[in-house]
Parts: structure tokens; C-alpha cells; sequence
């Protein structure tokens, strides 16, 4: 607070017109008699009830107290409304707003116990009188602290003496959170400033008793539990300059974005739609800890629209407080298929692989047209019209045996055109809302969609069944397939009969097969060179092709080849030593049996 705060301004050396307002307090207490109705009297006089003449704030006196009493003679509220325009200066000067004021103190306002505001700002105020020129000043805030001490006085000193202990116990923990103070929570382990807006009680059910802050900028709203007296810690020196740097790691987050990242996060969990609980009726998502490492979609807006239960707002301000924003970014996994929150830290620009094309074992012509046509797609922006997106998409169906690249090429497809990959099956999709979302999702994120082993969408529809609810499922992808702008891949081990009007929404069919030698070659060595030249004594070009057509006699595909390399590095790092071409020999050996097996 600047010298000038603390000193009453007035021009020409006069004060505001303070004549008409009394440096005096009338009391007037209420109570109910025996019909019930409400009767007031003026307190320290015995004369007879008397009845409300005038409004308060147009009352001539400085303060009007008004205490209402409960049927056993204790006081239930008390109720002080300030007319003195000094004291309305002082306010505007030390307090300028406080959020459960509805009042910018210019003229005549209310306060009701506890005087959450009073018990804040009671050094301050006290601070302003002490240093103001003004007598008359000095004797209207004497008027105020009077009352302030009769109603609130010896409570006050019960507190300073708890918190000079650094103790405060739930029923007073909200003299702590000032509003426009600054608090530290943590999340996934990572400090969080947070401006107060405002306090409040409550209970839960299954929360019992809760103290809520209301702060701005990020979240709207926390809650913390208050079970028994805790210390009051301070905050870490380094602290400032670490939240500093995590704003601008958060500000460059915003929007949506497709970002790698590598760490703990949380994913939103709610109860089941089969389930119910009277006792858990108000019982909110939680946030669930969990390992992510892949591709996320950050998406703020989108989260909140899906979640509006449990949306966090965030105050839109062109020159953000870097300090107060908060730790993580809202996004979508897109392993996991759940909104999760990720820490800011642990996000990192996508490293898109540039030559993913060429490492695509596919038929020339077949990698070719395919290349030509996703590259060459573009999302249709500013659509005003479901018609003006019939048509503007791009189907691809991919069929074929197990393991021969399938989901392989969709993934390359979304790696070369740098957008996020929509994985989803039919085990996702029984319900009209989720095939809905999903595609909703990619127009918004101008995401590919890739839909697995679709052989519910693709066979022929038999209307003399019973498939009712397999006939609207399919009615409806036909329907939002035809309208939907972006990419989508639908792969299928096994197609008998294809539905005709799926078939004429296929724009490019790709079939593929067991791999030949030469492609199991390709497959062995691409891998082999995959492998840090650390781990191996297999690596390098003229190795890892001298490994591959000693292992291509193997016929396998190419899921198979990356389970064996896997577990043979894991054989190879339980061992101790470096991987060796034994080591996938003895992988494919032990398998043999089984496999076999399967063939006879």
C-alpha cells in the first residue's frame, strides 16, 4: 500500500460531507414475541417496541447495528450498515472490492456477521487510521473499531494466538484466504499459485465437512479438506522463477495442438451410466494417475463441452499472470481413448518422422497412390453447411491377413501428413453417441480416423434378421461417413460381402497379404537397423542384412517379426550381454511348436 493509499485525499484540504452523516451508532435488536411477529427495540432504552421508520442507509447516523436474537435470547446474525462517507472513503483507499460485498463503497453499504471483510482488513484499516491527517477521519474509523471490537474483538486475539503457532482449525480456517491472496495446492506433484476470489462452507455425504476457495484464472473452483489443525507453511524461494517459466510453457500450450509426451498424468474417471448410487448422487469425477508416453491432442474448449460437470474455467485475459497458470493442459489420449490433464513440463513438440514413407514396406503402386491421396486431401475449412461437406472426405479400406501392415499404413499416412491418429474399434462403438463423438473429434482436431477390424460396418446387411441394432449402427456410420470431411481408415482381416452402399463410399481398396521373402527381408533388416547399436552385435547395414536372410526362411508377418525382436532384446537384456542373432533363434524356436501346432 503506497503512502498515498494510506492518507485520505481531499481537495482543497476539505473533507467529503461528512455533516450529514452522525459520528454516532444506533443499536437496535429484534426479536419475536409470542405470536411470532418480529418486534424491535432500540438497545439501552426501555421504551416500547418501535417500528422501522426509516431505511438504514438513509439513517443520518454512521453505523446502524441491527443483532437478531433466536427464541432462547442468542444472537442468530448481526447486520451493520456504514453510512459515514469517510468511512466509505477509507474502504475504497484500503479494500476497493471484495467479492461478497456487492458494494464499490461509494455510498451507503451492509455488512453481515462473521465480517469476513472487517476481520481481513483489520490491520489495514487500523494502519489507515493511524496515518490519516484527517481528525474527523480518525474519529469515524474509531467509531467502526468499536464496534469491530465488541463484536469480533476477543475471537480475533483467539486467532492471532493460533496462528502465531502456525494453527487454525477448520471452523476458522477462512481468515487465512484473504481474497486477491495468493495460495500454493500441488498437483501431480508440481507447486500451484492460485489467486483467491472468494471462501465458502459446505457438506458433502460422502465428503463430510469442506472449505472451498474460489480463485481466478485457474480453477474456478478446489476444494481442500480441512480434518484437523494444520500448519501453515510458506513457500519455496525458488518458487517464483519456476512458475514463471511453467506459464510460458502453458501460454504456448493453448489452442489445439498434437504434442508428445513422456510422464505422469491423470485421466478423468466417472461412474458408469448403468450405475447408481443415492448415496453418491453428488459425487464427482476423479482424476486417476497413470503413465502416458505417446501422442496426445490438447484441446481445452473440447474438454469442456464433454465434461461440463467438471469444467475448470479460466479467466481470458490478454496479458495473463504467467505465475497463476496452473501446472497441466486438458487433453485427450489418444492411447488411452480418456481426457486427461498433462503436465506442461512433460509435453514436447511431435517429432514427426520425415521418411516414414520409405519405411513403409508396401507394393510401389500401391504406396504411391495411396501417398497421393492423403497428402494431397485437404480438410474443407469455413464449411457453412452439411452439404458443402458431402462428399469431402477420404475413404481408404485396407483388408488383408493378419500382420501385413494394415494398421501400419494408417499410422504412416497420419505420421507423413502430420496429424493425430483416431484409433477405435467396434468394441468401442455400441453406442450412437461414441461413433458420433469419435467423428466429431476428428473434424475439430482435423485428425484420421482409423477404424479396426470394421467387418461390422463392411458385410452386407441382412434385412430378414433379427440384426435390428446392428442395421441402425450401420445406417448410421453410412450416414455420418458420407458427410464427414477428413480420413478415415477401416481395416478388416476377413471380408466375405461387402454392404453396397458402404462399397460405393470406398474411394481406394488396398488388399494385403502374407509377406513374401524379399518383403520379410525388408521387414527383418528394417527392424535389426532399428535397434541402438549399443544393444546389438547384429546392427548396422551390412549386419543387420546379413541377419535378415538368415532369419527370412521364417515365414512370418510382420507383427510376428516385432514380437520376436522384442523378446529377444528382452532375453538378450536379462542376460546381460548384447543382442545376437542366437537370441531371435531361440525366441522363434520355443514359438515353433505352437505355431505348428496352429498350421496342422
Amino acid at each position: 500500500m503506497t503512502s498515498d493509499q494510506l492518507h485520505p485525499s481531499h481537495e482543497n484540504g476539505t473533507e467529503p460531507a461528512s455533516q450529514e452523516s452522525i459520528c454516532e451508532s444506533k443499536v437496535y435488536h429484534h426479536t419475536k414475541n409470542k405470536d411470532g411477529r418480529d418486534q424491535c427495540k432500540e438497545q439501552l432504552q426501555d421504551s416500547e417496541p418501535t417500528k422501522n421508520s426509516e431505511d438504514d442507509e438513509d439513517s443520518p447516523y454512521a453505523l446502524i447495528v441491527r443483532r437478531r436474537f433466536s427464541e432462547k435470547r442468542e444472537v442468530e446474525s448481526t447486520t451493520v450498515c456504514i453510512n459515514s462517507p469517510l468511512i466509505h472513503k477509507a474502504f475504497q483507499d484500503v479494500i476497493g472490492s471484495y467479492p461478497t460485498v456487492a458494494s464499490d463503497f461509494k455510498s451507503s453499504f451492509k455488512l453481515e456477521s462473521p465480517f469476513q471483510i472487517l476481520l481481513h482488513y483489520w490491520d489495514p484499516l487500523e494502519a489507515y487510521r493511524d496515518e490519516a491527517d484527517s481528525p474527523r477521519m480518525r474519529q469515524h474509523l474509531n467509531l467502526l473499531f468499536r464496534f469491530m471490537e465488541e463484536e469480533m474483538g476477543p475471537e480475533r486475539r483467539t486467532l492471532q494466538h493460533m496462528l502465531q503457532k502456525q494453527m487454525i482449525t477448520f471452523k476458522q480456517a477462512w481468515v487465512i484466504y484473504r481474497p486477491g491472496d495468493l495460495v500454493v495446492s500441488e498437483v501431480l506433484g508440481k507447486s500451484w499459485l492460485s489467486r483467491v476470489e472468494k471462501v465458502s462452507y459446505g457438506t458433502s455425504r460422502n465428503r463430510g465437512p469442506a472449505i472451498t476457495l474460489r480463485q481466478t484464472i485457474q480453477p474456478r473452483s478446489k476444494d481442500f479438506q480441512f480434518i484437523h489443525e494444520s500448519s501453515v507453511t510458506g513457500a519455496r524461494p525458488d518458487l517464483e522463477t519456476e512458475l514463471l517459466e511453467r506459464g510460458k510453457k502453458f501460454i504456448t500450450n493453448r489452442g489445439i495442438l498434437t504434442k508428445d509426451y513422456d510422464g505422469i498424468a491423470e485421466w478423468l474417471k466417472e461412474p458408469p451410466l448403468d450405475f447408481f448410487d443415492p448415496n453418491m448422487a453428488d459425487y464427482p469425477p476423479i482424476w486417476l494417475p497413470f503413465t502416458e508416453t505417446g501422442r496426445v491432442v490438447l484441446d481445452r474448449k473440447t474438454f469442456e463441452e464433454d465434461n461440463y460437470s467438471h469444467v475448470t474455467m479460466i479467466e481470458e485475459v490478454d496479458d495473463p499472470e504467467l505465475f497463476l497458470c496452473p501446472p497441466y493442459a486438458l487433453g485427450y489420449s489418444t492411447g488411452r481413448k480418456e481426457w486427461c490433464r498433462y503436465l506442461v513440463d512433460n509435453l514436447r513438440d511431435v517429432a514427426w518422422k520425415e521418411n516414414a514413407w520409405s519405411s513403409l514396406i508396401l507394393d510401389q503402386e500401391q504406396k504411391q497412390v495411396l501417398k497421393a491421396l492423403v497428402m494431397s486431401h485437404k480438410h474443407p475449412e469455413r464449411v457453412r453447411s452439411l452439404s458443402e461437406q458431402k462428399g469431402k472426405g477420404l475413404v481408404v479400406l485396407l483388408h488383408g491377413t493378419p500382420g501385413s501392415g494394415k494398421t501400419l499404413s494408417a499410422e504412416t499416412a497420419a505420421e507423413m501428413s502430420k496429424k493425430a491418429l483416431l484409433s477405435t474399434s467396434m468394441s468401442e462403438l455400441n453406442r450412437y453417441d461414441r461413433l458420433k463423438q469419435i467423428l466429431q473429434y476428428a473434424t475439430t482436431w482435423n485428425a484420421i480416423i482409423l477404424f479396426d477390424e470394421a467387418d461390422v460396418f463392411l458385410e452386407s446387411r441382412d434385412l430378414t434378421s433379427n440384426s435390428t441394432t446392428r442395421n441402425a449402427l450401420v445406417a448410421v456410420f453410412l450416414k455420418h461417413l458420407e458427410y464427414f470431411s477428413g480420413i478415415v481408415f477401416l481395416t478388416t482381416s476377413r471380408l466375405s460381402s461387402i454392404d453396397a452402399a458402404m462399397k460405393s463410399r470406398i474411394h481406394l481398396s488396398l488388399s494385403f497379404g502374407p509377406p513374401e521373402a524379399e518383403v520379410r527381408r525388408q521387414i527383418w533388416k528394417q527392424n535389426l537397423e532399428a535397434v541402438p547399436v549399443d544393444e546389438t552385435e547384429i546392427g548396422g547395414k551390412e549386419l543387420s542384412s546379413q541377419a535378415a536372410e538368415d532369419l527370412i526362411h521364417h515365414k512370418l508377418n510382420g507383427r510376428e517379426m516385432s514380437n520376436a525382436l522384442n523378446t529377444a532384446r528382452t532375453l538378450a537384456r536379462f542376460e546381460e550381454v548384447k543382442l545376437s542373432l542366437q537370441h531371435i533363434e531361440t525366441v522363434l524356436k520355443v514359438g515353433q511348436t505352437f505355431r505348428k501346432h496352429i498350421e496342422t
